[in-house]
């Protein structure tokens, strides 16, 4: 069986203590970077111009994928 790369995702980094630190992004592809957890951090990818957006409520976040 052959794995395959998803064309886009998301990884969270955190601290030892458990408090995050920020969001690495996959997009088309490709490692486009890195936004630090904060609310309203926007990473736009180069190829799709998709912004990666993350908004942070009270006991969650999202990450929005909104187009440029």
């Amino acid at each position: 069986m052959e794995t395959q790369k998803p064309s886009s995702g998301y990884r969270v980094n955190q601290k030892n203590d458990g408090s995050l630190i920020g969001i690495e992004v996959i997009c088309c592809n490709k490692h486009i970077g890195e936004v630090r957890f904060k609310d309203g951090e926007v990473l736009s990818c180069p190829e799709c111009r998709i912004n990666h957006k993350v908004k942070i409520h009270h006991n969650h976040f999202h990450i929005d994928r909104e187009e440029s």
